[in-house]
């Protein structure tokens, strides 16, 4: 079990690392990306600010009729218009970048917490096979170890048997020992005394002798006779000893052999008990096995119990993100919407404003044609009478040539006449029909520009809440650069969320308090989150509100 579980550990490892791999590089890929998207947004904004002034510029040249300058300034302020649609262009697609590479990092984010929860599931699995492992231990062990008892048990009690029968015969025989020494010693009883008594004269003797030089030779005769008398009695002394010399010796083999048996059954006492002694160690070792194997079981579900916190923790660190980003691409998409719908109707007021222009010249056109026609028609009015009286007057000199020729001319009068009646009749309907079309297109003209208010208006609350947005977002980020110890990274943050802060400041006051409410004010990083530990998620999950579920 100990190497299973280095192995679930090593496997473990090998997962988590992977898994942190893949968010390390979804995380420096979108950081590429949030460079790319911070280069464009700058060159965006000094092009917003050469336009800005371009058009202060042009104000400035109309109010002072500087016509030439303000002809030049509009055409470098077109340019600029659409250097600044590129860019816009631009940044929208960096954003978009962003986005998607944001919901690849919460993809690899998942994938992690599906490495983690694995991880978990190994450590679970683990776990309880650890307990029934050690279960199984133990209990193999209680059950080999009452085997062995059991025969050790039944191994004591046969040498307590012949322990008590060796200890009966021993009894015995020292009991016909003390017999035989007792009839031995009845029997010399008296030699022994009168033995004793011959060793204490021959000592008083030898005593005298030296004492009584004089006296040597008869001392030497007495001694002689009593060395005889000795000799006499230890003879007879040696001859009882030697009646019970074969009972002796049968009751020393006895002795001996009894002796033996005694040493043997020590031996195999001893035996047991060294059995009974590694019976012993072996349970204790094997429990000893089993409550270490039963330790990695608890290790592991502890660890298992930390995998899921984390995972719990993440999931909900990543669902709070998930509805963040929700937030922050439902506001880019409306406020792109609103921006496209806004460009629609300033383009449709150029249309509009470009009709009116055009209806307005008809208009003049028309007037001046119907103008021309009734001067026209006075002047042929006039004139009619006048070609009357000369053709009357050249009929009565009878110079009919020109009188034919002002015949003529008056006939063309009548026909100029009646097409400029009808003339002025087409145009003055058409005159009507401009006027109608003018006043239509003014009031369309109004009504687009009071929607185009309202659009800006709510244009620039959604603008607020991104700023606000991504503001939060910056510091977010900027908190998790000092936390990963990127210093430069982490000031440029700085910088972006002020200036989202401060471009926010400047729209709020036109904006109602109740316009701004409704939105999140919290945001965390995708990076801290891959990143951090149990606990400093969990301060994490606190800092936002957010409990493990």
């Amino acid at each position: 079990m100990e190497l299973r579980y280095e192995q679930i550990k090593k496997q473990i490892a090998e997962k988590l690392n992977c898994a942190q791999r893949a968010v390390a590089s979804v995380s420096a890929k979108r950081k590429e990306f949030i460079r790319k998207r911070r280069q464009v947004a700058e060159e965006l904004n000094l092009a917003s600010a050469k336009h800005r002034e371009m058009e202060k510029e042009l104000e400035e040249a109309v109010e002072s009729e500087d016509f030439e300058t303000a002809e030049r300034v509009s055409d470098s302020l077109a340019s600029a218009e659409k250097d600044k649609e590129v860019l816009s262009i631009a940044l929208r697609e960096a954003e978009a970048d962003c986005d998607a590479i944001d919901s690849k990092m919460q993809d690899a984010l998942e994938l992690q917490i599906v490495a983690e929860e694995e991880c978990e599931a190994l450590l679970k699995s683990f776990a309880v096979d650890a307990d029934h492992d050690a279960d199984s231990v133990i209990s193999n062990a209680k059950t080999k170890t009452s085997e062995e008892m059991e025969k050790l048990f039944s191994l004591s009690e046969a040498l307590e048997v012949k322990k008590m029968e060796a200890e009966i015969e021993s009894d015995v025989i020292s009991g016909a020992r003390q017999v035989l020494d007792d009839s031995i010693d009845h029997v010399v009883k008296e030699d022994k005394q009168e033995s004793e008594l011959l060793h204490k004269k021959k000592k008083t003797l030898a005593d005298e002798l030296h004492e009584l030089l004089a006296l040597v030779k008869q001392k030497e005769a007495e001694i002689a006779e009593n060395n005889s008398q000795i000799e006499k009695i230890e003879k007879k002394m040696a001859g009882a000893v030697y009646c019970f010399q074969d009972a002796l010796s049968d009751m020393d083999l006895k002795s001996e052999k009894l002796q033996s048996n005694l040493s043997q059954l020590e031996l195999e006492n001893d035996d047991l008990s060294r059995k009974k002694k590694e019976i012993d160690d072996f349970f204790l070792q094997e429990e000893v096995r089993g409550l270490k194997i039963r330790e990695l079981g608890r290790v592991s579900a502890d660890e298992a119990g930390v995998y899921q916190e984390v995972i719990n923790l993440r999931k909900s660190l990543i669902q709070f993100i998930s509805k963040s980003r929700e937030d922050k691409i439902r506001l880019a998409t409306t406020e792109q919407k609103l921006f496209d719908d806004v460009q629609m109707l300033k383009q449709d007021i150029s249309a509009v404003r470009a009709s009116l222009q055009d209806l307005s010249s008809t208009k003049s056109g028309t007037q001046q044609s119907i103008e021309s026609s009734k001067q026209r028609l006075l002047f042929i009015e006039k004139r009619v009478p006048e070609i009357e009286s000369e053709k009357r007057v050249f009929a009565t000199a009878r110079n009919f040539k020109e009188a034919a020729r002002i015949a003529n001319e008056a006939k063309t009068l009548y026909v100029e006449n009646e097409t400029l009646q009808r003339k002025i009749e087409e145009d003055t309907t058409t005159l009507k029909k401009i006027e109608d079309d003018i006043n239509h297109n003014v009031q369309k003209l109004q009504e687009k520009e009071e929607n185009i208010a309202l659009m800006e208006k709510e244009l620039e609350t959604v603008r607020y809440q991104r700023l606000i947005l991504l503001a939060r977002a910056a510091t977010a980020e900027r908190s998790a650069a000092v936390e990963l110890g990127d210093v430069e990274e982490a000031d440029i943050l700085l910088k972006e969320a002020e200036a989202a802060d401060l471009e926010a400041k400047k729209i709020q006051p036109a904006l109602k308090n109740e316009e701004s409410d409704g939105f999140l004010n919290s945001f965390i990083s995708m990076d801290l989150v891959s990143t951090l530990h149990k606990s400093q998620l969990a301060e994490l999950a606190a800092s936002t509100q957010i409990s493990a579920q």
